[in-house]
Parts: structure tokens; sequence; C-alpha cells
């Protein structure tokens, strides 16, 4: 549980102030001093997962986004264009979304500063998230589904693992999506607006009952799954519309409205955990979450700026404090900052 402040600031302003100046102070400096890598927790090993929220948090500061975005190509494996947990610790795996979404973030503030080596592991790490997908069915199983029920048996949600050939989950697939669509959806082929689309009905399938998202499935053995608040906020950020959606026009309306209603049931979920002071990163991800969609968001404010410790963190994880000082920016009146994570259709 996250250190709380005897006076916690309640400015938001000051408050992402004082997190991001913790961030600064954890960062891991490379040759150019500055803040390329960042540990899970502070004075550990570097972790790519909080290197790339720290990056997303700090990418107005450009000297830290250019060597952080100059780390992500560095550390990316050269097999496959994937990243794995750590820097050489194996195969690519989950951690290639939060890698590959920080990367397009930056790359698309800093598009005159880009190298070539940058650009060139930015498009191998696209390439790698269009082809680590699960896939259940092989070539004979596919073949067959094509032929018992036409094009409509090969529309099957699918989403991504945490590693490797396991079972695809919610909150892989969430990280995977919004590096797909954020900043703006990825330019590509019909195959990759298909990617999308299925990994978007993936989660709309398994709602939860009375609304929301739990990790994985909804129903297990016969019983019907709780919805979470953290999983629920991620869903949420991941189904914000793109430009390549379904325009709810001709055989794709039912689906549309399908999305349309899990949404609002996720969103209504969500807002029925507002007086819950859960930990700070479900209260980052609600805020968010209730950003994207225009709902309020002032009560897990509160709750999360009482979380704040005397050093400005907001817990004992580098990306708890990341993923808060980028929520924060959701209450900065008239400020774009506080969009990073929202489409620009929702």
């Amino acid at each position: 549980m996250a250190t709380i402040e005897k006076n916690p600031p309640t400015d938001s302003k000051a408050a992402r102030q004082a997190a991001l100046k913790y961030l600064r102070s954890v960062g891991i400096s490379g040759a150019e001093k500055a803040s390329r890598a960042f540990p899970y927790i502070e004075g550990g090993e570097v972790s790519l997962e909080a290197t790339a929220w720290a990056l997303i948090a700090l990418r107005h500061e450009r000297e830290i986004a250019l060597a952080g975005l100059q780390y992500l190509a560095q550390s990316q494996n050269s097999a496959d264009g994937g990243w794995s947990t750590r820097p050489g610790a194996g195969r690519s795996d989950w951690t290639s979304g939060p890698a590959l979404l920080a990367m397009r973030i930056l790359h698309d503030l800093y598009q005159s500063d880009i190298d070539a080596a940058s650009s060139k592991a930015l498009n191998r790490g696209l390439s790698y998230l269009l082809d680590s997908r699960v896939e259940f069915y092989g070539p004979t199983a596919r073949l067959a589904l094509l032929f018992s029920k036409g094009p409509a048996g090969l529309e099957y949600g699918r989403g991504w693992p945490w590693d490797p050939k396991c079972f695809h989950w919610l909150e892989p697939t969430a990280y995977c999506l919004l590096a797909l669509k954020l900043p703006t959806t990825a330019a590509g082929n019909a195959d990759q607006r298909a990617i999308i689309k299925f990994a978007d009905r993936f989660i709309l399938e398994h709602s939860c009952r009375d609304g929301g998202w739990n990790h994985g499935n909804d129903l297990s053995l016969g019983v019907y799954l709780p919805a979470y608040r953290l999983t629920t906020a991620e869903a949420l950020l991941a189904l914000q519309a793109h430009a390549a959606a379904e325009s709810g026009q001709g055989g794709e309306a039912h689906l549309q409205n399908d999305r349309l209603k899990k949404i609002a049931a996720g969103l209504n979920f969500l807002q029925t955990q507002t007086e819950e002071d859960s930990s700070s990163l479900s209260l980052a991800a609600s805020i968010l979450a209730l950003s994207a969609y225009d709902r309020p968001f002032q009560a897990e404010l509160a709750y999360l700026l009482k979380r704040q410790a005397d050093n400005g963190s907001f817990g004992p994880t580098v990306m708890s404090t990341a993923l808060a000082a980028i929520a924060l920016e959701a209450d900065q009146p008239g400020s774009e900052q506080g969009l990073v994570l929202k489409t620009s259709k929702s």
C-alpha cells in the first residue's frame, strides 16, 4: 500500500509536477545523461513496462523522451521485433504492447528528431504485434470453419497473451489495442484493420454479465465471474473508437450497437466504484477511462491525490506513479495533455 502523505496536495497540477520530479529521480541514465529507462521499483533493475509508462508521463521533456525512444529501439529483440519484460530476459512477451505504445506516442511528438533506427524499430514492433495474437485454430480447422460457416466463421474474437502461445487475456489485449489506436490508428491494410476489429470483439465477448470486465473470461465452470475496477478501466480505454472503426452501417450495425451497450454497462460499473478508495493504479486507470468518455472523475481524483507520498510517488512501483501522473493531466483545464490516452473518436 502506498505511503499516505500527512498533508497531501489538493492541486492536481502540483501533484503531477511532484510525480514527474519523482520519476526523473528514479530514472536510469545512459551515456546522454538523460533518463533513458526506468526500474519496476526505485533502485531496481530496468523494467520495460515501467519504462514505457514513465516515458509517456515524461513525454514533453524532450531530452528524456528522445533518450528513452533510443533506449526502446536498442532494447528491442532482434529476432522478432518485440520486447521482453526486461532487456535480455528472453523471448518477446506482453510488454511489447506498452513499449510500442510509448514509441508511437513519442515518435508522433518528435517526428523531426527521429532517426532511421528508431523508425525501423517502430515498424518492426508494429509487425511483431500484428503477428503475435493468439490463434487457436490451425490452417485445417480454419478451412473447415470457412466451409461450414462461410467468411463469418473466421470472424471470431482474438486477443493477445501474456506470453507467446498462451491463452489471450484482457490486459495484454488492452495494451496492444492502445498501441495500435494511439496516438492515431496505425495506418495499414485491411488485415491490420481486421486485427483491431477482432481484438475489440474479443474484449466485448468477455464482458461480465452485470457490466465491466474480469481478467479473462466472464464465465468459468458455469459461474459468472465478477468485474474488477482496473481491468474494466483498461478495457474501456482499449475499446475507444478509432479511425477504422465500424461505421454502424449495413451488416456491422448490430456489432456497433452491441459495442455501445457493453461500453455503457462498463462505464456504469466503473461509476459504482466511485466511492471505493482502491489502489493508486486502479484509481488512475479509472480517471483515464472516465475522462476518455467524458464522465466525471472528481471523486476518484480526490482519493488519488490523498495517496501521494512526500517524495511525489503514488506507491512502491514506478508504473503506479507514471500512470497517476498521466491521469492527473485529465484535470488540467484547457490542456490537450490530458488526451494522451484518448482517441479522436470515443
